[in-house]
Order: C-alpha cells, then structure tokens, then sequence
C-alpha cells in the first residue's frame, strides 16, 4: 500500500529525521537539515525511505495513503544504546532474584511496547539471558517493540563487575557470566554467539553504580580491573574475529584506558577518565555511553547519606563527559535502564535532556540519540538518520527540538520500519494528491 504524511516544514536527503508507513509520506520541519520554506515530504516503499524533498516536487504514487501532521517536527525514531531487558522493578531490588524468568519476560514484552509508544525504535541491550530471543520475536512479528540488538548475558571475571555488585553469590554463579584465564574468555565469546548475541559485553571494571556509596567512590580512578591487559586483548579479538563489536562496562581511568588499548568498540559508563585518556578514546573512534538517568533516578528518590552519594557520582558524570566533549569523544545516548519505574515520559526522552544538562548543545544530544547510537549499535547503514534507502523509523514532535530539547518528551507520532504504531494527529486519506490541504 502506498501513503503519505504531510505538513508545513523542511528537509533534504540526508537530514536527520522522518519515515513513513508503505508508500510515499508527507512530513513536517526536519530537526538537522532544511531547504527553504515548504511542506516536507518523503516517499516509502517496503518500509525505506524511498524519496525526500519537499512536498510537490515529486508526484505521490496513485492512491497513496495520506497523512498530515500539521506543523510537528520530525525526528528520527529515538535509539536507546544502553539499557537491559530484564523485566524488573527498579524500586524492588530483589526482584532480580526473586521472580522467574517467565515473568520477567512478560514484563520486558510490556517494556517494549511501552518504549515504541514512546518514540524508541531501536535498543542494545547490554547483558540479560532475555535480549536474543526477545530480539528474534521482534523481528518475526511476534512482539511489538524496538528493534532489539542483544549481547546474551554479559561476560564477567571472578571477583569482577557482578561479583562486585553485592548480588547472591549462588545467583551470580547460575548465569555462567564468568570467564578466568585468556582461553576461558575466548570461549565465553564462542558461547555467546551460540546463544545468538548480536555483539559481545564485558564487565571491565571492579565498579559500577553502587560504588558511590563505597569509601572510593569518590574516586573513581581507584577502582581496580577486572581482567589482566591479556584477558581483555583475547576478549575483544575473539569477538573481532568473528565479526562482532565488543562494549566493556569500565569505570575509572585504568579500565577505560584498558579497554582502548584492546580496541574495544564501545565504552559503557566510562566516567572518571584523565584528558589524555579522553584524547586516546577520540582518536580510537571508540564512542562513549555515559548512561546519566539511572544515578539521576537513584539520586531523586535516595534516602541520606545516599542522597549526597549519588548527587557526587552524578557530578563526577558530568565532568567526564565534559571532558570527553572538549576532546571530540563522540557520545551515544543510553540510559541502563532495567525496568520500571523510569521517567513516566520515557527514559531516552530523560537521557537527551541529561545530555544537555551536562554540557551538550541540543543538537549533539539528538545526534546522541539517533546517529551516533545506530553506530554502537552496528546499524548506522539502516537506521538513526534521514537518508533514502534507510528503515522508516520516525517521531514527531510539537516544535524545533533543537530550541527547547523537553519536546523530546511529547511524541504524538511513532513509525518503525514503515509502520505507524502510535499516531495522536492525523486521519489517513486515501486520495494521494487530492486530499485536503
């Protein structure tokens, strides 16, 4: 079937924003790139982005379906590059060890129906025994949701990231996440794409979020490796070799540093670095996900001395990824979230206001959302950009997002992949080019 959106706005090929459903779109104002005044218009077929320019410069198929969102902004669908399907309850901690594993995937499959409603097309989830198979229900349409891009449980060392982390030792131990001793890691890699992840995680530091409430916590650089230089070099190149991206949870300047010099991909949290490891990590290509909403949240609704605990790790936050900015590391969006209850209004919304909160200019932190996290993501070549050829996958908000970034928290329209799956504004017509003005 063909179809359009239209409305007063903007846009060229290659401008970030925009999808419609099969057929040919009308479309609104492009945060990210313009070409003079006039209704902006794109054409879908099979779910791509068939055509972008302004509406009339190209005749709409016969019988396109036409849908008009008046003068809201478009986006790319949001992509949210760190977070963990595990369906649980972020204010119930022991829910992590306490509730099955089924119903724990029947939270994660209302998690991500929520998360398309709320503008995220697309997800990495970064450690989990739920995220393969849940990405495989994705994609054959057996669940709504983002697409999903998944590491199977995250791979870790004895007294490491998970060790570390205060869980039940017996509980830790049934996730066969360990892996000791440079053949132990190649073959956890070789396990986990058995099991069908999509790339491998590593825990790559003796630190995580609760170490703010420990006597180092303030000082991040003090926290220890959890693998020798020789276990992280076998894990990345075991990934490498099979053609997979590899992402380390590293905290603290030793580990981030580590896990450049391993040519890891991605670096999960990463705060607490010097501006000579911020230099290193720009001229690797390496892109840093500092995660900023989960400590916001736990700073919220802490209770002292927490509460300061958490308000310094979220200062110490701020400050890395200023000094990542400064040094040209570039930033994808990602929130580590595990479940509700998040921002009411959506997580990534939350993360791209973070974003600019602590030093990023509006348009960085879109482009934090949506290009730059479909690179973490493997996925630069089909979605987080407007661009003919690419996956129609596409919010609207009610203004310029690039003037007021909490637009980002009032999606009235959702596609993905060339299906509308939320839609607050428009009526079809079915008449193409004779629908009404």
């Amino acid at each position: 079937m063909e179809a359009a959106v239209r409305s007063a706005g903007t846009g060229t090929e290659g401008s970030d924003g925009i999808t419609a459903a099969d057929g040919a779109a009308r479309l609104g104002r492009v945060a990210g790139g313009g070409a003079g005044a006039g209704a902006g218009e794109i054409h879908v077929a099979d779910g791509r982005i068939e055509w972008l320019g302004r509406s009339g410069e190209r005749p709409l198929p016969p019988g396109a379906e036409l849908r008009d969102l008046g003068g809201h902004w478009l986006l790319p669908g949001l992509i949210d590059a760190h977070l963990h399907l595990w369906g649980l309850d972020l204010a119930d901690p022991a829910a992590l060890w306490g509730w099955t594993l089924p119903y724990r995937a029947a939270r994660a499959t209302a998690d991500l129906a929520a998360m398309l409603q709320q503008g995220v097309t697309a997800v990495r989830c970064m450690g989990g025994p739920l995220g393969p198979s849940l990405g495989r229900a994705v994609r054959e349409g057996v669940l709504p949701g983002p697409h999903i891009v998944a590491a199977g449980e995250f791979i870790c060392s004895r007294a490491g990231t998970w060790d570390h982390a205060g869980f039940p030792q017996g509980w830790v131990e049934g996730l066969g996440i360990y892996a000791d001793g440079v053949d132990a890691c190649r073959q956890r890699v070789r396990e986990r794409i058995c099991q069908g992840a999509d790339f491998i995680k590593v825990g790559g530091s003796v630190g995580e979020h609760t170490d703010t409430l420990r006597p180092w916590g303030d000082d991040p650089a003090r926290l220890r490796l959890a693998y020798s230089d020789e276990e992280m070099q076998a894990l990345a190149a075991e990934a490498h070799r099979n053609g997979l991206c590899i992402a380390s949870h590293a905290i603290g300047d030793a580990a981030v540093r580590q896990a450049l010099l391993a040519g890891v991909d991605t670096v999960e949290h990463g705060h607490g670095v010097t501006a000579d490891t911020a230099r290193r990590m720009a001229g690797a290509g390496a892109i840093l996900v500092p995660t900023l909403s989960l400590p916001a949240l736990r700073a919220a609704s802490a209770a002292p001395p927490a509460t300061s605990a958490w308000g310094r790790h979220r200062t110490a936050q701020r400050e890395s990824l200023q000094q990542a900015l400064r040094h040209g590391v570039r930033i994808a969006a990602g929130t580590d979230f595990v479940g509700p209850p998040a921002s009411p209004l959506g997580p990534s919304a939350m993360e791209i206001e973070l974003l600019v909160e602590a030093g990023m200019a509006p348009e960085q932190a879109l482009e934090a959302a949506t290009a730059t996290a479909a690179e973490a993501l493997g996925l630069a070549g089909r979605i987080g950009r407007l661009a003919t050829g690419l996956e129609a996958d596409l919010v609207a908000v009610p203004g310029d997002p690039r003037s007021e970034i909490s637009l980002v928290r009032q999606i009235r329209f959702v596609m993905k992949g060339g299906r509308i799956w939320r839609d607050d504004l428009t009526q079809a017509h079915p008449r193409g080019r004779d629908a009404p003005p």
